[in-house]
């Protein structure tokens, strides 16, 4: 985990290293539907988990710089005035689902519940791609409901954010970088390892990466003095919790099981800082 380097003014210097160096930007939608890839290129995407705010203070960062990105919003952090804004602005929105984990694992239930919300969102934009929220504090991966007959153009969607060819250890075209956990931890042949955001600002900067997908997560990168202080303590506190989580699922996983409502999983979901109340559970 990187202390440092997560500020608005640091996402800046990202992108305008990125504009001179003649990058060309593409939402995911426009990835899915461009005839041919001007390189190089970066495929910028926003997961709003938290923290709308950072997300509309980046937005309007990149709107400043000609920028368009992606931002996939949940249904707790969609506020719809905020996401008609950036799709005026030029950028995409598009949904973070989580409905598999929300539906205990149930297939059907999951569908009911992903067709009801991707309504409601499109009341207020258009929907194009879905991606989906990791849920660390559940045992199911939202994108299991997907392993049905069911696909994402029954929904009259393009396609999910996943379906872009990447990997953050250099072994495809296009180099997969993620700050998850404060830590880009990726790899690009000729540069090594790329943990810093000066890394990423390197690599950009070597005219080795010509195809770029870059994942910021809003709610880990500071836009006040409070949250560069605040912002790294609260990271660790939720890293270490999805970690522990992880370590209880395994368990249920191999044949042991630890009780729903014991005190170590309700003090873990509130160190991850995503638990939610049983009635928004259901």
């Amino acid at each position: 985990m990187q202390l440092a380097g997560f500020s608005l003014l640091d996402y800046r210097h990202l992108l305008e290293t990125a504009l001179e160096q003649n990058y060309n930007f593409y939402t995911v939608a426009e990835y899915f539907t461009a005839d041919s890839i001007e390189s190089p290129s970066i495929v910028l995407r926003h997961d709003v988990d938290r923290r709308v705010g950072n997300a509309v203070a980046m937005a309007e960062l990149e709107t400043e710089l000609g920028i368009d990105a992606t931002y996939y919003f949940r249904t707790s952090t969609f506020e719809p005035s905020i996401a008609s804004r950036m799709e005026t602005e030029g950028h995409e929105v598009g949904y973070h689902y989580e409905d598999l984990a929300k539906a205990r694992g149930n297939v059907n239930r999951s569908h009911a519940r992903f067709a009801a919300n991707l309504e409601s969102f499109r009341q207020h934009v258009s929907i194009e791609t879905i991606c989906s929220h990791g849920s660390p504090l559940s045992p199911h991966l939202n994108t299991d409901m997907w392993k049905d007959a069911r696909t994402p153009a029954d929904y009259d969607l393009l396609g999910k954010a996943y379906d872009i060819e990447a990997a953050a250890d250099g072994s495809d075209d296009r180099v997969y970088f993620s700050d998850t956990g404060r830590d880009w931890n990726a790899s690009v042949p000729g540069i090594g390892a790329i943990h810093e955001t000066d890394d990423v600002i390197r690599a950009l900067e070597s005219g080795d990466c010509s195809a770029v997908y870059l994942l910021a997560h809003p709610s880990r990168w500071s836009t006040s003095h409070f949250q560069r202080v605040e912002r790294p303590s609260w990271d660790l506190a939720a890293e270490t919790g999805k970690a522990l989580v992880g370590g209880v699922h395994a368990i249920q996983q191999t044949g042991g099981h630890v009780a729903e409502q014991t005190r170590i999983v309700q003090a873990l979901r509130t160190l991850a800082g995503t638990g939610t109340p049983r009635s928004e559970r259901e």
